[in-house]
């Protein structure tokens, strides 16, 4: 059963999360299964460090949501979201996102994570598998782009390995698609391969954006 948005996050509360955290770490466990403290406080409009942030982080860790480790430099404490049972209840048990991360990778998730979390009003799709019936509704004639809740209505396509990547899919309520890159090294040929990856969705969406995202420096 492939769920929704709203489903996922509803699974979510049920471990006692409030609507907010939950919509949090939906984000979290589908995009990069780690994060940090000023992510949360972005995504709730509260203050880093505040009273509300930190219990958050405490109920995690208490409950055995997460576990905590320091970040490259030191600079602030990393966690690291990966209690199996809420993997489960969003459909997502097998997620890459729970195994032990090194210390590179876990800067290029949290890099993932900023650029997701600096554009709310999109619906995300992240596996190969909700690529596939992505690409499948694009192709299916129809006066209407595909949405989210399209994408998750129907049913498993058996060309999932076409789709691998890494990078999500977002999709703005208008129909329009979002290919994000994480662009990682100064030079071309990993984005080069990206855009080759996604010819076929760009020849057959109506309309499209890549966004690339850089490192700060």
């Amino acid at each position: 059963m492939v769920l929704t948005n709203d489903q996922r996050v509803t699974a979510i509360a049920e471990f006692g999360f409030s609507e907010r955290q939950a919509r949090f770490l939906e984000l979290v466990m589908r995009h990069a299964g780690v994060c940090v403290p000023r992510q949360y406080a972005r995504f709730a409009g509260i203050a880093n460090g505040c009273k509300k942030c930190n219990a958050f982080f405490d109920q995690l860790i208490r409950r055995g949501y997460a576990v905590a480790c320091d970040c490259v430099h030191n600079r602030a404490r990393l966690y690291h979201v990966r209690h199996r049972p809420l993997y489960h209840a969003i459909g997502e048990m097998d997620s890459r996102y729970r195994r032990p991360v090194p210390a590179r990778r876990a800067v290029e998730r949290l890099m993932l994570l900023d650029g997701v979390l600096a554009t709310p009003s999109l619906a995300w799709i992240t596996t190969n598998a909700e690529k596939a019936r992505y690409f499948d509704a694009l192709t299916t004639p129809n006066d209407q782009p595909p949405l989210a809740d399209d994408v998750a209505d129907r049913p498993s396509t058996p060309v999932v390995g076409t789709f691998v990547g890494q990078f999500p899919i977002g999709l703005v309520p208008t129909g329009r698609a979002v290919f994000f890159f994480l662009a990682l090294v100064p030079w071309t040929d990993d984005f080069r391969v990206f855009i080759q990856a996604h010819t076929r969705f760009l020849r057959v969406a109506r309309e499209w954006t890549i966004r690339l995202c850089f490192l700060g420096h």
